[in-house]
């Protein structure tokens, strides 16, 4: 006999959000400068949710423009750059630290 499983109750307080600014953007990745939750919702799908703040804060800085000054057209890219180029860094540091691990 199977049993079905009872959802937990979460109390109230705990159940609220708090409150986010309202998505006026299509997420497509044009619009520049990009929301910040729609950055942080593109990362946290991507498994990265942590990058998403320095993602963000790093071409604001830059107001959203190349370093030659030509404004970007999609962050989207950018952002996918950023992952890559995260993860590179990532197996880099593992393979170094594997390496000294080894030699020693």
């Amino acid at each position: 006999m199977l049993f079905k499983r009872k959802a937990k109750r979460i109390p109230a307080e705990r159940r609220k959000a708090p409150p986010r600014e309202p998505i006026h953007q299509k997420g497509f990745g044009s619009e520049i400068p990009p929301q910040r939750q729609l950055v942080e919702i593109y990362f946290d799908q991507k498994g990265y949710a942590a990058e998403a703040t320095t993602f963000f804060r790093h071409y604001e800085k830059s107001e959203w423009a190349s370093p030659k000054g030509t404004p970007y057209k999609n962050w989207k890219l950018l952002a996918g750059e950023w992952l890559f180029n995260f993860e590179q860094e990532q197996k880099l540091r593992r393979r170094q630290r594997d390496n000294l691990r080894t030699s020693v």
